[in-house]
């Protein structure tokens, strides 16, 4: 039982946040609790224990298990709910645990243990408390529910209305755009969708409070399983959990819109997607370069098929791994790896397969290099480039126009403290095993799209994100294997920890220097970072040369993975400027608290599968006008409805015109211009032959008028039933 203590410490945090928050009691928690471990994490083990083998250790299995778990649930909800059973989805997990009740007890108990240490155990518990304390006190304390909020982040509410979809029907519509294919990479999505259907609890709750947790603990798991089965080494699966836990420690003491990266709640598909390819990275691993069983391939095949449906990132790093990995052993033992080549066509099938279903929200990416640099809020202002995302040509306009200077601080200052984590692992290179090419691969695939991709939402970034768990594997294998040669790895460890405070310490001060221009300001800062990269290397050859001492490869990796979180943890506690308010509260998606309550009545009193004819596009509230910010969603949103026509701005079909007449795809014209005409015209100037099109020709059942977004006819008075009205919110029913 002692081993089980230390996980105490991340359910206290979670109490304690959610006593903070205040708005999900105790029984919606356990409830979900029981869900996730009865129905995702159980029989997943089980069945990762059937097929494979443990780990050896609990918490492995249950990590890896809960990814398998996962799996085996999408598979059944997508059963259920294309024949419309998604109410009885949870005789699906049950008939797993029931078989292994039954025919399969020994899966029930590990049969050869392996236990790692108790540091193992309580590196892993403090990473999850971080990260849970982070989340709920930082993050979801800075998105209230509606209808108690004042703003709204659209990501959140966009995806709230592909999780109603999701329990709706298979294959799912585009809630803004009724009857038009949903081509989004929504199977994070509908896994909050299988979740509603077991508890029963409301997507809102769901997505804005519950999903992510236990997710964010699956994901420090797997990452250490990982770790460990590279270096062989337990330690190193503790550094992967740490660093991706200290990056969140500034939202401890302060607030933001998201997570630091590589996980996110903004994002879901970011963080289901990066456990799914760590999940199949861990059994290609064991198939590929450890005699692991052939029956692997039933858990890698659809694991990866999750991951791509997940992310569009996922494949291709997958892809790289494998494809390097087999390069690298052609070339070392002169004959062709046939087993790597299948397996490289196999997931080049299963890439293409989710990129033409459900891949989507790739329209409008180019090719350019270094495009990634235009969303550093202060790019403008080092190199006076005010080129858009998603426009110029194959090189960043700034080099294009002599701004080198400005480009180059701009990049040392992300490799060297943004993006520190996903190039750490690159230690590995030139290492003679085949386990290091195929790490080596996910993280060149990752960075070439990174630093190559030029998509009109800067979502190049989540190449690399998701390449950060193959990175942290080679870091911790290289500090490994540094560690073993020096004859004192923990004063290493110790003097990398104090030099990372030094760092941190500097490079807070800067930023607070004042300086004539963001320019000059920068250039401070580039001259720190130089001063830094210099001072690090100079510690790290006296080490090897004066004191004749192995670990330099250790102190580097650590101050890597340590300086830009200690610097951000700073940053906020003597600065406390991360966000300017304790909860969201941009003007520009402020939803006026008529809008929002009108918005829920409607979802309490309406079918789940009734049209909703609307005029909330675009936000902020006011008349539309060319230009408006199409990411409007209060009623796909938060009333949880399909639309005849909503904010468009996701499609693929608004993406690709990104750039056009000098407007963001956000900007641009409806792709379905009739659509809006259509509702402008029931709602300012309605006759019984328009609302009997809406009717028929689209099934609209509702109106949802709102004043602030344009006139609404009194006729409609006598045309429609008036069911509701709050503020300058009318709602109205046009009859079965």
């Amino acid at each position: 039982m002692k081993r089980y203590v230390p996980w105490l410490l991340p359910i206290l945090v979670l109490a304690a946040g959610f006593a903070s928050l205040g708005d999900v009691g105790a029984g919606p928690l356990v409830k979900y609790a029981a869900y996730f471990a009865g129905a995702i994490a159980l029989p997943g083990t089980l069945l990762l224990r059937a097929v494979w083998r443990s780990t050896g250790n609990w918490a492995e299995d249950l990590g890896l298990g809960s990814v398998v778990g996962a799996t085996w649930q999408l598979i059944g909800w997508a059963i259920f709910t294309a024949l419309g059973w998604q109410r009885w989805l949870i005789i699906w997990p049950a008939l797993v645990l029931a078989g292994f009740a039954i025919a399969g007890r020994k899966y029930w108990r590990i049969t050869d243990p392996k236990p790692l240490p108790a540091l193992w155990t309580w590196g892993l518990a403090v990473s999850a408390a971080v990260m849970v304390g982070a989340t709920t006190l930082g993050v979801m304390a800075y998105h209230p529910m509606p209808p108690n909020g004042e703003a709204y982040y659209p990501d959140l509410l966009y995806h709230l209305s592909m999780v109603h979809e999701l329990t709706r029907a298979l294959p799912p519509e585009t809630p803004q755009v009724v009857g038009e294919p949903l081509d989004y990479h929504w199977f994070a999505n509908a896994d909050m969708a299988a979740a509603v259907d077991v508890t029963r609890l409301t997507p809102m709750v769901v997505l804005f409070r519950l999903w992510i947790l236990p997710w964010l603990v699956v994901a420090l798991l797997v990452c250490a399983t990982l770790a460990r089965q590279v270096s062989r080494t337990w330690w190193t699966g503790v550094l992967a959990a740490l660093a991706l836990a200290a990056p969140q420690l500034f939202l401890l003491v302060d607030t933001s819109v998201n997570l630091a990266p590589p996980v996110s709640l903004l994002s879901p598909s970011q963080t289901f997607g990066m456990i799914a390819a760590v999940a199949v990275a861990v059994f290609l691993i064991d198939l590929l370069f450890k005699g692991g069983s052939r029956w692997l391939w039933l858990l890698i095949v659809p694991i990866a098929i999750v991951g791509g449906g997940s992310k569009p990132t996922v494949l291709p790093l997958l892809v790289a791994a494998v494809g390097l990995a087999a390069l690298y052993l052609l070339v070392t033992t002169r004959r062709l790896p046939w087993r790597l080549i299948g397996t490289t066509a196999v997931l080049l099938l299963v890439g293409a397969v989710t990129f033409l279903t459900v891949a989507g929200s790739t329209s409008g990416s180019h090719v350019q290099f270094l495009a990634v640099l235009k969303s550093l809020p202060v790019y403008t202002a080092a190199t006076g480039d005010t080129t858009q995302p998603g426009a110029g040509g194959l090189i960043l306009p700034a080099l294009s126009h002599g701004a080198v200077l400005g480009t180059l601080s701009l990049l040392l200052g992300l490799l060297l403290t943004l993006q520190a984590m996903s190039w750490a692992g690159l230690g590995v290179v030139g290492r003679k095993d085949v386990v290091a090419w195929f790490l080596l691969g996910a993280m060149v695939a990752g960075w070439a799209g990174y630093l190559l991709v030029d998509h009109p939402s800067v979502s190049e970034s989540y190449f690399v994100y998701t390449a950060a768990p193959f990175s942290l594997a080679g870091a911790g294998w290289f500090a490994a294997t540094s560690a073993r040669k020096a004859s004192r790895p923990v004063p290493i460890a110790i003097a990398a920890f104090v030099l990372s405070i030094c760092y941190a310490g500097l490079l807070v001060w800067v930023r607070g220097v004042p300086a004539p221009s963001t320019g000059r300001q920068l250039w401070f800062s580039t001259q720190l970072l130089l001063a830094v990269l210099g001072i690090t290397l100079v510690l790290v050859l006296a080490w090897r040369l004066f004191f004749r001492q192995a670990g330099g490869g250790m102190l580097v990796v650590l101050v890597l993975l340590s300086t830009a979180p200690i610097s951000s943890l700073l940053q906020s506690a003597v600065r406390g400027d991360t966000e300017k308010a304790p909860t969201y509260r941009a003007a520009h998606w402020w939803v006026y608290p008529d809008e929002a309550e009108a918005a829920l009545w409607l979802g309490q009193n309406s079918a789940a599968t009734d049209v909703v004819a609307t005029n909330t596009w675009c936000r902020p509230a006011g008349r539309p006008a060319p230009g408006c910010d199409a990411r409007g969603y209060l009623v796909s949103g938060i009333a949880g409805r399909r639309t005849l026509i909503e904010g468009w701005a996701y499609t693929n079909q608004a993406m690709a015109k990104q750039g056009e007449g000098g407007l963001r795809y956000t900007q641009q014209p409806s792709p379905w211009p009739d659509r809006v005409a259509l509702t402008e015209q029931a709602l300012t100037a309605p006759t019984p032959e328009v609302l009997q099109r809406l009717r028929a020709q689209y099934g609209v059942r509702w109106l949802y008028a709102d004043a602030r977004n344009g006139p609404v006819a009194p006729a409609l008075d006598q045309l429609a039933v008036l069911r509701h009205s709050i503020g300058k919110v009318r709602i109205y029913d046009l009859g079965e």
